[in-house]
């Protein structure tokens, strides 16, 4: 598996992981703000879900790289 290859891997994953992470810890305020909408989130947290989700998708890369080279190569 070359960089580039495995590159596109974790950015597909990171984008996978993202959406899944996205919902997670959002609270709707009960008081709304003029001009925003009734659904709109008190907080997105979006640093960290976009950390998690890089982290999540960069480890899950790894163990998908190291069972196709080292694994499945040896059978």
């Amino acid at each position: 598996m070359s960089i580039i290859s495995f590159l596109v891997v974790v950015f597909i994953l990171w984008l996978i992981f993202f959406f899944i992470f996205l919902p997670l810890g959002l609270e709707i305020p009960e008081k709304h703000e003029f001009g925003h909408a009734n659904s709109s989130p008190k907080k997105t947290y979006l640093i960290l879900k976009i950390t998690l989700s890089f982290l999540s998708s960069f480890i899950t890369s790894l163990i998908f790289y190291y069972l196709l080279n080292f694994h499945f190569n040896n059978v």
